[in-house]
């Protein structure tokens, strides 16, 4: 006989019971049974939870090991089953306002996603109920909860987030440092290597003031930097991408800021490398404008919004619900 997994129940005292179901419990708890949270009557399990939970996991075995993993998973847990608290309060609130959605809407929504998911194959639809243990009426009834919390959270939530342009605005020029451009160079290089010996180093010198001399003479620097440059980027004629000056080696970034585009670097001796640079293009230290980010900010503004007014809502619909967390 296999022996039962240790799982949890709410143990509370008779006279610790709410008279009212407008409380928030977390109660002492002991390994008798199952129960993640409780919603007044529906009881949502901690296999639901980790149902629930499966998408994620997969990517969280990836990222985490040990100690870190055990309090990730830990962490997505409670997230998830406090996901589904509050699907659970947002159905106590549909049928409250004695609201119904009729089974052809349902099944009209269950056929949309045959279509989609499975392209309209029954098989495919029924090997993922079996993979999931379901019935086609329990999947209805997960579909219509989907429906109704859908249509719940537009109603409270989405539609009331609105925010006026001057709040866009005045986001802008509170956050403007957010939108700042740094200046940026394109810039090409010959790096000729400098040897080990003084011999070397003299001989390498020496042909560097030569190369830079064919460049002041008009030499095309991408074919040069290709003919002769012993760098990383030799076959892309020493081009570099746009990039900060910070972000280039110590030695080039003062270069980097003051060199005029188009011109031609004096040679910059590394410890083991000779530079000859040339900025092909600048691009001045800006700010990104209004118009570019005024979308980005409204949609960051709405779904700040959204938040605020869904967590409102959760409160208010816990405080009218007897809801029991077990730990």
């Amino acid at each position: 006989m296999k022996r039962a997994l240790p799982i949890l129940l709410a143990v509370l005292a008779p006279a610790a019971l709410p008279a009212q179901t407008n409380n928030v419990q977390k109660p002492m708890s002991v390994e008798i049974d199952g129960y993640a949270a409780k919603v007044n009557d529906r009881v949502i399990t901690r296999g639901e939870v980790r149902e629930a939970m499966a998408p994620m996991l997969p990517e969280l075995y990836r990222a985490f090991q040990g100690a870190k993993l055990d309090e990730e998973l830990k962490k997505a847990y409670e997230r998830t089953r406090d996901e589904l608290v509050e699907r659970a309060l947002v159905m106590e609130a549909f049928k409250t306002r004695g609201g119904q959605i009729p089974d052809h809407y349902v099944d009209e929504e269950i056929k949309r996603i045959i279509n989609d998911r499975f392209k309209g194959d029954e098989a495919g639809f029924e090997q993922l109920l079996s993979q999931q243990k379901k019935t086609r009426a329990e999947y209805r009834e997960t579909i219509r909860e989907q429906m109704v919390v859908g249509m719940m959270i537009n109603e409270e939530i989405s539609a009331r987030a609105r925010v006026t342009p001057e709040q866009v605005r005045s986001a802008y020029e509170k956050d403007r440092e957010r939108y700042f451009i740094p200046e940026k160079v394109k810039f090409s290089v010959v790096v000729l290597n400098k040897g080990e010996t003084p011999e070397d180093q003299a001989v390498k010198r020496a042909e560097a003031a030569k190369v830079r001399q064919r460049l002041l003479d008009g030499a095309d620097f991408a074919e040069t930097a290709k003919e002769v440059s012993e760098g990383s980027r030799a076959a892309e004629g020493g081009a570099f991408p746009w990039m900060q000056p910070a972000d280039a080696r110590t030695e080039l970034q003062d270069l980097l800021r003051t060199l005029p585009a188009g011109a031609i670097s004096e040679i910059v001796e590394t410890d083991e490398q000779f530079y000859i640079v040339k900025v092909e293009a600048r691009q001045q230290p800006t700010y990104k404008s209004f118009d570019d980010v005024r979308l980005d900010i409204k949609n960051a503004l709405v779904a700040l919004e959204q938040a605020r007014l869904k967590a409102r809502w959760i409160e208010r619909l816990k405080a009218d619900n007897y809801v029991v967390i077990y730990e």
